[in-house]
């Protein structure tokens, strides 16, 4: 007989771990206004030449992002899916910042996995039709989950990506 609560704690703790976010990039303007302008609490922004998230590699422009709290899901879709729904409200205002700044717009999809538990990796039209409304490239990335990580290990396993997607 098979425990069930034993399988489904198993598929719920190694479940791919998703981070979503969704980034204004410039080589030529300053974007810190954005986060007062857009108005979400969780934004960050940087400068070029700031350190980047592993405190080794320098800035290339200068940016802003949204992330959203990391979520245990099968599906990327998923996660991509609630990040334009958080991002809905300020749309507008997102893409005529983007058209008047110029900037780049990037949805980044980093996925830890553990083996054998690795996720849909394919994004419904609606969520390419949300993506394309902000002139945006859509990347994602496959990571070996910490746990399964060697101590030298810092490069994906796998990366996907849909450039410069168009309406």
């Amino acid at each position: 007989m098979i425990d069930t609560t034993t399988a489904a704690d198993d598929l719920h703790d190694r479940a791919p771990r998703v981070r979503a976010s969704f980034r204004l990039t410039s080589e030529r303007h300053l974007v810190d206004h954005l986060k007062d302008e857009f108005g979400f609490d969780a934004a960050r922004t940087w400068q070029k030449g700031d350190l980047d998230d592993t405190r080794i590699n320098q800035r290339r422009a200068h940016g802003w992002c949204l992330p959203m709290p990391e979520c245990a899901t099968y599906s990327t879709d998923t996660a991509l899916r609630e990040l334009l729904d958080a991002l809905r409200p300020r749309q507008d205002a997102i893409v005529a910042a983007i058209r008047a700044l110029e900037l780049d717009a990037h949805f980044h999809l980093e996925v830890d996995v553990h083996p054998g538990h690795l996720p849909a990796c394919f994004w419904s039209e609606g969520n390419i039709r949300g993506v394309a409304a902000y002139g945006a490239s859509l990347h994602a990335q496959l990571f070996d989950a910490p746990s399964e990580r060697r101590v030298d290990q810092s490069m994906p396993v796998s990366s996907l990506a849909a450039s410069d997607i168009m309406a």
